[in-house]
């Protein structure tokens, strides 16, 4: 009788081994289609991306091009417009006009002309900085389109020139909200530009853009060393941000309430 239960069970045991098996086989099946599916999916929209990426960075780059021609041209015209300036200048003051050829003195600049082209030379290395900027982040975007990832280039950079490069792209935008950007002592670092650059430039950005409308913005970056790394910190005197949004504010596109 014990040896017949035994049999029994035994059968019962391998029966229902067979069935968990064969569950098993069939989920396994089952788990690996919907895998590759959803690799495939995966796959198809990294490569829309990519092709986005590729096209957006591409028709980005033709009018990035004329700017900088017509940026070049207008510094190569810079000298002979404010020549023409002194001159128009000497004839409505009646004043004859200076020989330019022969070795003459050319006509000097009233101290409000000097003033103009200075600002004028200014602003032509905030686009050509700009342009120059713009032009670094379309190569990158190119290269991860082309390789599907962009390698850092550690290099060793003066954070002060770096971060002072940046707020000269953004001196405009200072001088509308009446803010003041100050740079104390940073130390120096190695590390991928183009990123140092992206990660400064959108937090400065954002102080600026936050500020309060009736108080003169004050912006300081500063930096330090502490146990092997570099702290960097940049602080302003704007609206602030809701202890409740101090998570989400990290999360891509995510803005803070007022």
């Amino acid at each position: 009788m014990l040896a017949g239960i035994s049999i029994v069970l035994v059968r019962r045991s391998a029966h229902a081994r067979d069935h968990a098996e064969t569950l098993l086989r069939d989920n396994n099946l089952n788990l690996e289609a919907t895998v590759d599916e959803r690799t495939a999916d995966l796959r198809e929209a990294n490569n829309e991306i990519q092709r986005f990426a590729y096209i957006v960075s591409h028709d980005l780059r033709s009018p990035l091009v004329n700017i900088m021609g017509f940026t070049s041209e207008l510094e190569e015209l810079r000298a002979d417009i404010f020549k023409r300036i002194a001159t128009l200048r000497r004839a409505v003051a009646s004043v004859p006009p200076l020989p330019v050829d022969g070795g003459e003195k050319e006509p000097e600049l009233e101290a409000e002309d000097k003033q103009l082209l200075q600002d004028f030379s200014e602003a032509l290395e905030f686009i050509k900085s700009s342009i120059a900027k713009m032009d670094r982040l379309i190569s990158a975007i190119l290269n991860l389109t082309r390789e599907g990832r962009r390698e850092f280039e550690p290099l060793r950079i003066d954070t002060r020139e770096l971060i002072e490069a940046v707020v000269a792209t953004m001196a405009h935008q200072a001088a509308e909200a009446k803010a003041q950007i100050r740079i104390e002592p940073l130390p120096e670092i190695t590390g991928d530009r183009l990123a140092l650059e992206q990660i400064f430039s959108n937090l400065i950005d954002n102080a600026l853009k936050y500020l309060k409308p009736e108080i003169p913005g004050d912006i300081s970056v500063r930096g330090r060393t502490k146990l092997g790394f570099a702290i960097f910190e940049i602080s302003d005197n704007g609206r602030g941000i809701d202890p409740r949004d101090h998570q989400r504010i990290f999360d891509l596109f995510r803005r803070a309430g007022t």
